[in-house]
């Protein structure tokens, strides 16, 4: 279970990612309605850090807010899809390198290809609703494995003692034919001789 969680998990995480560049075109479709889209880049956020603090929120820097403020993902009727986010609350990847930009599609976009403006920036777009299961993926795993562990060596456990407890049967009741002169296991002497003589 441990197994198929967090590989199920990290294959989610590979299908998350929707665009990894810069200026260019991009597919989208299912997103209409809802799920949307994150958009990152490399950098820091104003804190030095490349996640949410602990006040709950990263600011980027007034360079990189104008930066993205600048960036465009229009469809072929020139609507901009893209949100920019100076002010970020939801960016818990520590270490990555990596920092919320923006959004697409909070309030749904309709399927085509999009056109990005990024002035060369590379950039990443992830799906949000994608991640948010990979991420109960593992969560699953890393509790489920070890619970199902645990109940396996109770149950293991149980069985010992039961067994030991339980004690042996008793012997079987045999059959005495009337007329037949019982005998008990283990006596039989012949005929003539008394226990104890040859």
């Amino acid at each position: 279970m441990m197994y198929w969680g967090t590989s199920a998990g990290a294959s989610n995480f590979e299908d998350a990612q929707i665009y990894d560049g810069s200026d260019g075109e991009v597919e989208l479709s299912g997103y209409s309605e809802d799920g949307y889209l994150i958009v990152v880049m490399e950098g820091r956020y104003a804190s030095g850090k490349d996640s949410v603090g602990g006040n709950g929120t990263a600011e980027l820097t007034e360079e990189d807010c104008e930066l993205v403020s600048n960036f465009t993902l229009e469809n072929s009727e020139g609507v901009n899809f893209f949100e920019p986010a100076c002010e970020n609350s939801d960016d818990s990847t520590a270490d990555d390198e990596h920092i919320h930009v923006g959004y697409i599609c909070k309030e749904g976009c309709p399927n085509g290809i999009y056109t990005w403006t990024t002035n060369n920036n590379s950039i990443e777009i992830w799906d949000a609703e994608i991640i948010l299961q990979g991420i109960g993926l593992l969560a699953l795993a890393w509790t489920g494995g070890p619970s199902a562990c645990c109940c396996g060596g109770f149950i293991a456990i149980l069985g010992l003692i039961l067994g030991f407890t339980l004690g042996k049967k008793p012997p079987a009741a045999g059959y005495q034919a009337p007329g037949v002169m019982p005998q008990q296991q283990g006596t039989t002497q012949p005929v003539g001789n008394h226990p104890g003589t040859f």
